[in-house]
């Protein structure tokens, strides 16, 4: 099921896909959401519920597809590992790589972490344990097909030496560079007796591909490799997000693929932080700290838990998931502030009878201001800064509020209300059409609310109990 690091991570991605469509067009964007079904770990859980993998998992999908329509998520393809056509897709990609001389065969041992889907060296673990999941490993012992990537380690790290950008947080390069220096080739495959569940390896059957192996192939097949060459061509390099337990397998072992395919490296890896409980802990359902994001909605909403997310939580750092904080942002920034000024401004238009909606009437040098802000907070999206971009529109109207409040015009003659209130409609659109990447309920009803000059409670406050 979703988890809080899922959740966090396709709302970072679904605004951002929204920010873009507006700016670029809808036809220009393409947000590709999924899930990675192959593995020891979905073959386990479904053998233990006494279902095949396949039954297991169509059973699981609705629910992520449950999950993606409550908060909004406004994917233009699902994507799922299981379908044939990533069937063909994979075994296009592996057959390539044979042919180039860049998979081999020979005899591996290892550590075999099934909570991670990857082998564990001997100083990675803890105590003989996996450090995230506190599992022992399972020793494997069998011959796998490996694939070179040690070969592109060179021009991997000249990529990301050469394109500063290339990750973010910043602070993750140097992790990133370091790792791919020391790479060494890496196991792509199980032997069908070991791992049944899979895609077939094309020229022996009895071996199934490496999870993560066919799994990251998603990235380029969704938008059209190895069937629609133009497609693929208009879309790729894009952008991609992972949690930092991720970044090894995106920023490394998929940079190698990619090289060995003669394709461009990714164009940007954006590497949100990792979320923790409200005590700072990492959530274990042995602990009993798990956030549920379904549970979470129920209580607070889309809206409400996609603000928390985006404009609390900072983008790349570590943080704790606190509904104390969570309330308190909210009645602050969203009820009070936000939904404030919006029922202010409403409120003064009808006792005044003033047309909010007059552009004409919206004082130069106060366009101007909004317009400079506008342009900064574009510039945060475009350089995928969400907590900085919300920051500043929050400031935005706080500003609002403080300029209403000064010109009192509810105290002033007709024609001067008339100018205060549609300088305050202006910087409200505004700031609405920027928030609506972050709370797309709200923003879709607050710029309703002011076209027909209805008050509207968006946000009531919450009572922390």
């Amino acid at each position: 099921m979703p988890h809080v690091g899922h959740a966090i991570e396709f709302i970072q991605a679904d605004a951002y896909a929204r920010y873009f469509r507006k700016k670029l067009g809808k036809e220009n964007v393409l947000f590709n959401v999924g899930v990675d079904e192959h593995g020891l770990k979905v073959f386990s859980t479904a053998t233990k519920e006494g279902k095949s993998p396949k039954t297991f998992l169509d059973e699981l999908i609705p629910k992520w597809l449950d999950f993606c329509t409550k908060f909004r998520i406004s994917y233009d393809n699902f994507y799922r590992t299981s379908l044939e056509d990533h069937h063909e897709a994979s075994k296009i990609v592996w057959n390539y790589l044979y042919k180039k001389g860049d998979i081999y065969k020979k005899h591996y041992e290892g550590n075999y972490c099934v909570g991670c889907e990857a082998f564990l060296l001997e100083k990675d673990l803890v105590d003989g344990k996996c450090p995230d999941h506190n599992s022992l490993p399972i020793k494997q012992s069998e011959e796998n097909y490996f694939f070179k990537l040690s070969k592109y380690s060179t021009k991997i790290c000249e990529y990301i030496e050469s394109n500063s950008e290339f990750i973010q947080p910043k602070s993750k390069r140097n992790e990133l560079i370091n790792f791919v220096k020391n790479i060494e080739d890496i196991s792509i495959s199980r032997n069908r007796n070991t791992l049944p569940w899979g895609v077939e390896v094309p020229h022996d059957p009895e071996h199934t591909m490496y999870v993560w192996f066919d799994a990251l192939i998603n990235y380029i097949r969704t938008i059209g490799y190895g069937k629609d060459e133009e497609k693929f061509k208009s879309y790729w390099p894009g952008v991609q997000l992972c949690g930092p337990d991720n970044l090894r397998f995106q920023g490394a072992i998929w940079q190698g693929m990619l090289a060995a395919l003669d394709l461009d490296f990714t164009k940007k890896i954006l590497v949100h932080g990792m979320i923790f409980s409200a005590g700072g802990q990492k959530m274990s359902k042995s602990m009993g700290n798990v956030i549920a994001p379904l549970d979470q909605y129920e209580k607070y909403g889309s809206d409400v838990i996609r603000f928390y997310m985006l404009g609390v939580l900072r983008t790349y750092n570590d943080c704790s998931y606190n509904e104390s904080d969570l309330i308190l942002a909210y009645n602050s920034h969203l009820a009070n502030n936000y939904g404030n000024l919006l029922n202010r401004l409403i409120h003064l238009g009808n006792i005044k009878n003033i047309d909010i909606l007059d552009i004409n009437a919206v004082e130069t040098p106060f366009k101007e201001h909004i317009s400079s802000v506008k342009k900064e907070v574009e510039a945060l999206y475009e350089s995928f800064e969400i907590y900085e971009a919300v920051e500043r529109i929050l400031n935005l109207i706080s500003y609002g509020n403080q300029y209403i409040h000064e010109q009192e015009p509810w105290k002033k003659e007709l024609k001067e209300s008339h100018v205060i209130l549609n300088n305050v409609s202006y910087l409200l659109i505004t700031a609405t059409e920027l928030l609506e990447p972050i709370i797309p309920d709200g923003a879709a009803k607050a710029i309703v609310a002011i076209r027909k000059k209805e008050k509207q409670i968006l946000y009531p406050r919450i009572l922390d109990k």
